[in-house]
């Protein structure tokens, strides 16, 4: 069940607890999402991780190469008023979330019952139809 994009509250406040390997959000509406860090990097929205998952789609028995993506956090960063930006150890920092698709993602019961599988798509505003066009 996903949040509307057109009235989906704000954070209110966001922490991180590194040592619980936690992101903890508390929206305009008291709601409170948390979401592990391994799922977040796991999800991360970034075109080169995208690209990543797909490629091991297609290919399951791909080698990678290298160490495993870092699930630690070593900074944060608002983009603009629209989305969270999480520096990763391994120095990954490209991933944007935005916090429509983090509240649309939250892994509570009254919201998804759980970790969606993916980042969750944002719900169209009731101003478009599902492909975000204006409706004639």
């Amino acid at each position: 069940m996903g949040v509307d994009a057109a009235i989906s509250p704000r954070p209110r406040a966001i922490t991180v607890e590194r040592t619980a390997g936690t992101l903890t959000i508390v929206w305009t509406d008291d709601h409170v999402s948390t979401y592990r860090l391994a799922w977040l990097r796991q999800v991360c929205p970034c075109a080169s991780c995208n690209e990543a998952r797909r490629a091991a789609q297609e290919d399951p028995l791909q080698l990678r190469v290298g160490p495993p993506p870092s699930d630690r956090v070593v900074d944060a960063a608002l983009v603009g008023n629209y989305a969270l930006r999480l520096i990763w150890a391994d120095g990954h920092d490209t991933g944007i979330y935005s916090f429509a698709a983090l509240r649309a993602s939250c892994p509570c019961p009254q919201c998804n019952d759980g970790e969606p599988a993916g980042l969750a798509p944002p719900s169209p505003s009731p101003s478009t139809d599902a492909s975000g066009k204006e409706p004639s």
